[in-house]
């Protein structure tokens, strides 16, 4: 499964009321061509705090589900953000990881998710419930 189709499957799924936050780089851009919508953010810059703007919107509007695009890379950049949601518990807060094994925006440069498995991690930070998932069935 490519990235680009897997965050069409999400995208699909999203209920109507829902807010995205994609991460930056390929993230927004696939996110944008695929589903556009008003309640998107398509994170610029700040690479590593998608997550961070996606509990920061979970805790100000409890009553709306939230997902977070994110990419392996942004979120092995700011690792310290899988605690600080992880203790605040917002149950509409959703994190995807699209974990392809590189920078995807900056030439395929790998990271170390081969070495550091962002699932583990977050279940270890203390998400409640964490899948990793590698076709489309399986995402579905």
């Amino acid at each position: 499964m490519i990235r680009r189709d897997a965050i069409a499957l999400v995208a699909a799924a999203l209920p109507d009321r829902s807010a995205a936050v994609a991460c930056n780089g390929m993230i927004s851009r696939e996110l944008h061509a695929t589903r556009d919508r008003p309640s998107h953010f398509y994170m610029i810059g700040s690479m590593g705090l998608a997550s961070s703007i996606g509990l920061g919107l979970a805790l100000s509007q409890p009553d709306r589900p939230v997902v977070v695009f994110d990419g392996d890379g942004n979120v092995l950049m700011n690792l310290g953000s899988l605690g600080n949601v992880a203790a605040a518990r917002p149950m509409n807060f959703h994190h995807v990881v699209f974990d392809n094994g590189v920078h995807g925006s900056t030439g395929g440069q790998r990271t170390v998710s081969d070495r550091v498995p962002i699932e583990r991690v977050a279940k270890a930070a203390g998400y409640q419930e964490v899948t990793r998932v590698t076709t489309a069935s399986e995402l579905s």
